[in-house]
């Protein structure tokens, strides 16, 4: 038997072998990458993808779409595999390191019947395997990691056009889901038990669920949090819909969220807010366009004796040039949340993040939170081929109430205010790279470098830099 030490060099050793190989074959892979027509995109969420008979072409997994059962009746089947191995120093800003890899196998079935543009139903089931191996950091192997042989997505849908009534177990995603989302980072994603329904007509869409968000529990069935419930209300553009005129937004959405908790104390959180996005410049096929993106929203309600009197916006300007060969796309951005002026009165002022897709907005470390911060960000993408999309991001925080402390993604407190009258929380960069060997294969890699502020550095607990490295493999059909 080996040794603790023995048993951890011979761990890395054999990550560091995985990761070598991928990073050889990778290239040969895509000098002989496939060329044939391309056709629908694969989606997040898989049941948001529509697929029709011109889109099978002359693809291995093409049996699997579309496959007639009786008239009017299909069945479509997909999946998705995925490895990644991740190599961290400095987690969380502390002495914890470690390297360790993931797992996860995605398989759905979709059954449709019906006229689609009439009446309609559909039956998706989607089936989840995720694993961790070898991660020893704070908190071990956690519920975002792994979860074993569990379902993903089971709901029944009865539909009428575009407009349709979805019930039972589903991913739910809000808008750009910095509110309600779907962490596609994390190893078991999100999944929520409920009601939702959307109703669209012409250029106006009505979207209203009402929900309860899934408990992963690693050995035994996943159950709904019977001691939450979310309820939310959005009306908004219609997907694909033109701006009634060209100087109001080309995306706008209004939206009213009820979250209330019943244990330990009863929490009832309203959030009422808004995002809307405008494109100047067209969209042609070369050249230069511009987007301008922005999203506000409070919250009121109680938590406990407590008042709740929270507040945040951000907005992001985007410049976008196609080439011939290549594209790419420059953004920057400025988000503020509030923070607690008075820890000890009877109003919580720090803004709550409800169940956001931590991993897209923030960074992909996931160190900072949204809570008491100002964030300003540069973003920029490079597609220099076909085949590879390259990506580059820096992040500043800021505290913006220096009696309150700083945050997590979490909404709990990474560390408290101290007395500092520090502002700089501290700094991230990312760098990532996305090979698309063929339609169905892709490889990433990445690393992210965050650096504590002064406010980090001088107040209890200390801080150091935390250096975060990823490759891996995804295989979607």
């Amino acid at each position: 038997m080996l040794g603790p030490r023995r048993a951890g060099s011979y761990a890395r050793a054999r990550t560091a072998k995985r990761m070598l190989v991928l990073l050889v074959v990778t290239p040969a892979l895509c000098y002989a990458q496939n060329t044939a027509p391309p056709r629908i995109v694969f989606k997040s969420l898989r049941f948001d993808e529509v697929w029709t008979a011109a889109d099978r072409a002359s693809h291995w997994d093409d049996a699997m779409k579309l496959i007639p059962l009786a008239p009017s009746f299909t069945l479509t089947l997909g999946g998705q595999l995925r490895w990644r191995e991740e190599f961290v120093r400095g987690f969380n800003l502390t002495n914890a390191s470690d390297d360790y890899g993931q797992s996860r196998v995605l398989i759905h079935a979709d059954l449709q019947g019906g006229d689609a543009r009439a009446l309609h139903g559909r039956l998706f089931t989607e089936f989840r395997d995720a694993q961790s191996y070898g991660r020893d950091l704070p908190g071990g192997t956690r519920a975002s990691d792994a979860d074993r042989a569990d379902l993903q997505n089971i709901f029944g849908e009865i539909a009428y056009g575009r407009s349709w009534l979805r019930f039972g177990k589903q991913e739910v995603e809000l808008g750009r889901g910095r509110l309600v989302g779907v962490p596609d980072w994390s190893n078991t994603r999100r999944s929520m038990e409920g009601v939702r329904a959307m109703a669209i007509h012409g250029a106006i869409a009505v979207d209203a669920f009402a929900i309860r968000p899934i408990v992963v529990r690693l050995d035994a069935r996943n159950l709904s949090d019977s001691t939450t419930r979310l309820n939310a209300l959005a009306i908004g553009s219609a997907p694909g819909a033109a701006p009634f005129t060209s100087s109001l937004p080309a995306m706008w959405q209004l939206y009213w969220i009820e979250q209330s908790i019943s244990t330990p104390t009863t929490t009832h959180r309203l959030t009422a807010g808004g995002r809307a996005a405008w494109t100047f410049g067209g969209a042609p096929p070369l050249g230069r366009s511009y987007g301008l993106e922005s999203e506000a929203a409070v919250q009121r309600g109680s938590a406990g004796a407590q008042l709740l009197r929270a507040w945040f916006w951000t907005t992001e300007a985007t410049t976008q040039w196609r080439g011939e060969r290549s594209a790419s796309t420059l953004a920057v951005g400025l988000e503020q949340a509030s923070g607690d002026r008075d820890p000890t009165d009877r109003q919580l002022e720090a803004f709550n993040t409800l169940y956001a897709s931590a991993h897209s907005h923030g960074g992909y470390a996931d160190v900072f939170g949204r809570a008491n911060a100002r964030e300003m960000h540069v973003i920029a993408t490079w597609a220099p081929l076909q085949t590879l999309d390259l990506r580059g991001a820096w992040y500043r925080f800021d505290r913006l109430r220096l009696e309150d402390g700083a945050y997590t993604k979490q909404n709990t407190m990474l560390r408290a205010a101290s007395g500092s009258r520090e502002r700089h929380t501290g700094d991230e960069l990312d760098l990532s790279g996305t090979v698309s060997v063929r339609r169905h294969l892709q490889v990433i890699i990445g690393h992210a470098w965050v650096l504590p502020g002064a406010f980090l550095r001088d107040t209890p607990g200390g801080a150091q830099q935390e250096r975060w490295d990823y490759v891996g493999t995804t295989l979607t059909f």
